[in-house]
């Protein structure tokens, strides 16, 4: 019998193909954004166990799609500032670093899923209950935030210094708007944090 040896890529973990490896291809990128958006469902099934049935499939649908749809508002927004500064951030860095920070947000939201689903069915408050999936969001935006930062700054390094400034301040600002645009997102697309618990 014949024994294979598994390649580099294929003998990474899952977590590490998803959010740190450096190809920039179309299609990983696409599929990490994809990966991303799958994985955070649990997070959503998991907030509609509280009130079970359809709410079920609504949070599950809710969180993925709320997620695509910041990714889709933050795709072109982000290119063309970067292009209004004259920064050599060129679509597919953009598309990559989305891609990245997604999977790693999916990746965070289905970890917490067994520790929020415990939460939620087991307290009595609706607002606690909230509360608790609120702060998966934060931590799992936070992380997800930080991850499309870390990817996007040294796309900017061998600017000019004015260039790299401006850029700096550009993502500062950029991602208070990211969180703005990410909690009224979850608020409309998640039941459970529109007062549906």
């Amino acid at each position: 019998m014949e024994q294979t040896v598994p390649s580099a890529t294929t003998a990474r973990p899952f977590a590490f193909r998803l959010t740190l490896d450096s190809e920039l291809a179309l299609a990983p990128e696409l599929g990490r954004l994809a990966a991303g958006l799958a994985v955070s469902a649990f997070y959503g099934l998991a907030l509609g166990a509280r009130a079970g049935g359809g709410a079920l499939v609504e949070n599950a649908v809710g969180v993925p799609l709320a997620l695509a749809v910041l990714c889709a508002v933050m795709m072109p927004s982000l290119t063309v500032l970067f292009a209004i500064l004259d920064a050599p951030v060129s679509p597919g860095r953009v598309l990559a670093s989305l891609g990245r920070a997604l999977a790693s947000v999916g990746l965070v939201l289905a970890g917490l899923a067994p520790g929020a689903v415990l939460l939620v069915v087991s307290v009595e408050s609706g607002i606690l209950a909230t509360a608790v999936a609120v702060l998966g969001f934060v931590l799992a935006g936070g992380i997800g935030l930080v991850q499309l930062m870390l990817s996007l700054v040294p796309a900017v390094r061998e600017s000019a210094w004015h260039v790299r400034w401006k850029a700096h301040g550009l993502l500062a600002a950029y991602a208070i708007f990211a969180i703005s645009l990410g909690a009224r997102l979850f608020e409309l697309f998640v039941p459970m944090l529109g007062g549906a618990s």
